[in-house]
């Protein structure tokens, strides 16, 4: 069978952009010829980030093309009238004013997909700003961690998690438009920012941020005032220094760690009836100060066989990036590949995006080297179409979700926004996230633009109704441990034989089978196997860091430092809307029903692939100081007369212009600073150097005179991601947030649609309610009234209450 995105021609421009180079590697290893243009220097990353560019442009090819000179500009143009699909990461207006944008290239070849990735869109103040991942994480308040936490200024965590976001929205949504141009003949222009690529790393926090100032509060960015009388994750330190995450999100799971940890007794505690939950933060600080007491009394090597004895315990052991390639259950999967490279030799990394039964996917070749190419693209036809454009670009796409919380959900919402009918089963109970930060808090997000069919499937009748449903649709996506599904009439032969054109997704946890299938998962273990220990505080988890420090003191000192973004469940989210695009596109094309799996650490893997790989030679990847102002004086954040601001210079030429805006041209020749090898190896006296230069204004001065010359510089947002998404006029005004009517909270606002679309844009509704869509879908199925009153009877349906 022809690969998922076989006989696709992709150009992608854009030296130095890792979003552009992640949506190119998730078409790569679907089949597609993917031409990377690289400038005659070779792509920034080569250098900038040697292994990353190893991992987001493996299977690629390379074509030397010097885009500033009418040579290059032409070798583009000749290329894009061949091709399907262009991904562009140039900075607004770059590539038209060398006449290859959007516009020129559509004009050539009116069945072009064109997608381009920025940091803020292309309108507007913030459009100016560099899209570079610290930058755009800095100015959308991600950093403000510190300002909640143990310093005061912002927190910097080296994670490109904007491009990482972005890179795998573009993805979906060059999918969508390639399935639209299956219908018009015509391709259209996509939009993706960094800004949007972040919006799945805050969960609930901008929607209490609302609810707050509508009761009159002040709306506070700081998660932990939202869940400072819950424990969902505590972080547990063995005697001997090791680290171990635990994510409690249901009652039996905080008793089965109770039980691990010998305090079994405070379950006849009334106070601590309701953990994780808990009446007060003081009763919520108790529990955990028992947990951190018991675990720390003795070593790693007593704990660790009891909570793998455990399965309700959902947990994992702080690692980095290269030691979690190690995990029984990624090697399992297939979440690691060998690629053979001919000059490094054999690289371990990431393996596909999501293991398909039918159409494999994954790297058939490493990266290339600069100008490796096969020479012309082939010439082939283009969809003929004819048809009426749909109103957004999965619209027609059935979707079946049954599963819970913010993994998968999340990552069928954004589907959603894209145009997708998604149908969320969910029992009496409803989904546990509606109620896990507050009454339908969490699932803003989650359910927005969904249906919500409320059925009891322990009953036949309420099998039989999701059985139907399920036979009309185009996707079944199930989040469970595997057998939940199976003993409901919901695993993948019976459903499969009801629709064989099917596509069955499992985005479980840990997996569909294997050593840890069985095992509870949630966000912060799951990010714990990827290496978000070792990659966002890697200092704090060295155990001589902490040794000999009684409870007390680790509180103190050293938990405050590992405060680290909760990206567990948006890594998966943004993983499983890139396989599911790859699924759907591939399943509406041809008709062909398939089983796909994808797995929570499997996602989170790709979101640290840039270090989740190994090879000979391999460079350190560059992690943040102790006290995480940043990665080197060129990364950094400084603290500014009023304010702080973040510096991210990548090249010579911003180095210059940098020093001469500060008015030390000298240091421009000065031996100590002339090359980026001087810079790294005088990087602390390059560093005060800056300090006091920035001391001497304000935040925003130097944000508004350092765009201006063209170098990389923010005032750092400390009010928090949340406040910035919901209160930021800016993004109102260019479109980058909406408002909407909420059923519970009234007019609300979030980020609009991931990415937008020329011709067929993607859609803003509202989160549904348990149960609200019984009635008009049952009426789809030719059930009556009657037969409606009927099942309810029978508590196979669950009404809305």
């Amino acid at each position: 069978m022809e690969p998922i995105c076989g006989g696709l021609n992709v150009l992608e421009l854009g030296a130095g952009s890792a979003a552009a180079a992640i949506a190119g590697v998730v078409l790569a290893d679907a089949g597609a010829r993917v031409l990377k243009i690289e400038p005659p220097e070779g792509d920034r990353l080569r250098s900038d980030n040697p292994s990353g560019f190893l991992v987001w442009n493996r299977g690629k090819e390379s074509l030397v093309a010097d885009l500033r000179t009418p040579e290059g500009q032409q070798t583009v143009r000749d290329l894009a009238a061949k091709a399907d699909v262009v991904i562009e990461g140039f900075a607004p207006g770059t590539t038209s004013a060398w006449g290859i944008g959007a516009d020129d290239l559509r004009a050539l070849n009116p069945a072009l997909i064109h997608c381009s990735i920025t940091g803020f869109g292309k309108t507007g103040p913030y459009s100016a700003l560099k899209g570079y991942d610290s930058l755009i994480a800095a100015k959308a308040g991600l950093w403000a961690r510190g300002a909640f936490g143990h310093r005061e200024g912002p927190i910097m965590f080296p994670v490109p998690w904007a491009s990482f976001g972005a890179g795998m929205q573009s993805a979906a949504g060059i999918l969508g438009a390639l399935l639209v141009r299956e219908s018009t003949g015509r391709g259209q222009a996509l939009d993706s920012t960094l800004f949007a690529g972040l919006d799945p790393i805050d969960y609930f926090v901008a929607t209490v941020v609302q609810v707050m100032a509508k009761r009159g509060e002040k709306p506070s960015g700081d998660a932990r005032a939202a869940t400072s009388a819950s424990r969902f994750g505590v972080l547990l330190v063995t005697r001997d220094g090791r680290f171990i995450q635990t994510s409690t999100m249901l009652p039996h799971q905080g008793r089965a760690l109770c039980e691990v940890a010998g305090i079994a007794h405070v379950l006849d505690d009334p106070k601590f009836k309701g953990l994780p939950t808990f009446a007060n933060a003081d009763d919520a600080q108790e529990w955990e100060d028992l947990l951190l007491e018991a675990f720390r009394a003795k070593d790693f090597d007593h704990w660790l066989p009891l909570l793998q004895a455990s399965p309700d315990v959902a947990f994992e052991v702080a690692v980095t990036s290269e030691e979690g390639m190690k995990h029984p259950q990624i090697a399992h999967n297939g979440d690691v590949v060998s690629v053979e490279d001919p000059v490094l030799g054999t690289i371990r990394q990431v393996g596909p995006v999501g293991h398909f039964e039918k159409t494999p996917i994954g790297p058939q070749r490493s990266a290339p080297a600069l100008g490796d190419n096969a020479g012309p693209l082939a010439v082939h036809e283009f969809p003929t179409g004819g048809g009426a454009a749909p109103k957004h670009p999965f619209e027609g796409v059935t979707v079946v979700e049954f599963g819970s919380f913010y993994a998968m959900p999340y990552g069928t919402a954004m589907l959603a926004a894209l145009g997708a009918r998604v149908i969320k089963i969910e029992d009496g109970n409803g989904d546990p996230h509606r109620n896990s930060f507050g009454p339908e808090v969490a699932t803003n997000k989650t359910t927005a633009a969904k249906e919500s069919l409320s059925l009891n499937l322990r009953t036949p009748e309420g099998r039989a109704i999701a059985q139907q449903v399920i036979a009309k649709a185009d996707v079944f996506v199930n989040s469970f441990r595997t057998g939940v599904a199976e003993r409901l009439g919901l695993g993948y032969e019976e459903l499969s034989a009801l629709n064989p054109r099917l596509l069955y997704v499992h985005a479980a946890g840990y997996g569909t089978d294997g050593p840890y299938a069985k095992r509870a998962l949630y966000a912060q273990a799951a990010q714990t196997v990827a290496g978000s220990f070792g990659r966002q505080v890697g200092y704090w988890v060295d155990p001589a860091q902490s040794e000999g420090f009684s409870v007390m003191e680790l509180q103190a000192v050293v938990l405050p430092r590992l405060n680290m973004m909760v990206d567990g469940d948006s890594n998966a989210a943004l993983a499983v809307l890139a396989a599911l695009s790859l699924g759907i596109y591939h399943q509406r094309r041809t008709g062909t029903g398939q089983f796909m799996r994808t797995s929570m650490i499997g996602g989170n893997a790709w979101a640290y692939a840039d270090d989740f790989c190994t090879y000979d030679g391999k460079p350190a990847t560059p992690l943040c100081d102790s006290e995480y102002y940043g990665t080197s004086a060129l990364d950094r954040v400084y603290q500014a007369a009023e304010g702080w601001v973040c510096l991210a210079v990548k090249t010579d030429a911003e180095f210059a212009t940098l020093v001469r805006t500060f008015g030390l041209p000298e240091l421009e020749t000065d031996a100590r600073f002339a090359t980026a090898e001087a810079r790294k190896a005088n990087n602390d006296e390059l560093e005060t150097l800056l300090a006091a230069k920035f001391a001497e204004r304000p935040a925003g001065e130097w944000e508004k005179e350092l765009t201006a010359a063209g170098v990389g510089c923010v005032e750092a947002n400390l009010m928090g991601q949340p406040i910035f998404t919901v209160f930021d006029p800016v993004l109102r005004e260019t479109g980058l947030t909406v408002a909407f009517d909420h059923p519970v909270f009234g007019e609300m606002v979030r980020a609009a649609p991931p990415v937008t679309f020329s011709e067929t844009p993607g859609r803003v509704a509202p989160p549904c309610q348990r149960g609200e869509h019984n009635r008009a879908i049952l009426a789809e199925l030719g059930y009556s009234e009657a037969d409606i009153a009927k099942f309810e009877e029978l508590n196979a349906v669950v009404p809305q209450s």
